[in-house]
């Protein structure tokens, strides 16, 4: 949450309460704190490395390999950071196989 000034080229700047809140969110719901098995298979796939995305770590990767590209560009989804549009239960922190939609509501 620091040098928000320059995050990405853009300037992000916070309040100071607003900084503290959002980096006690942060910390509270990181893969570090996190007991859920996915938490842990993402965190041991970025080996200690700053990975901002985590369609760059090596466990999603390893998971998504096998969807065709065009369903990332599909309209619904449009992107690999799109985790909500096939993982409904990944605002609560969740990623249940049972809760992954369909390919075919893609298509």
């Amino acid at each position: 949450m620091s040098d928000l000034e320059n995050h990405f080229g853009d300037d992000a700047s916070l309040d100071v309460e607003t900084n503290k809140n959002i980096l006690a969110f942060l910390l509270k719901n990181s893969a570090e704190t996190s007991t859920m098995e996915a938490s842990f298979k993402f965190l041991q796939s970025t080996k200690n490395q700053d990975i901002i995305a985590l369609s760059k770590t090596t466990f999603w990767e390893k998971t998504h390999k096998d969807i065709p590209k065009e369903i990332f560009d599909n309209e619904k989804i449009k992107s690999k950071a799109n985790c909500k549009a096939c993982h409904s239960d990944i605002e609560k922190g969740l990623i249940e196989d049972e809760n992954i939609k369909n390919l075919s509501d893609f298509k």
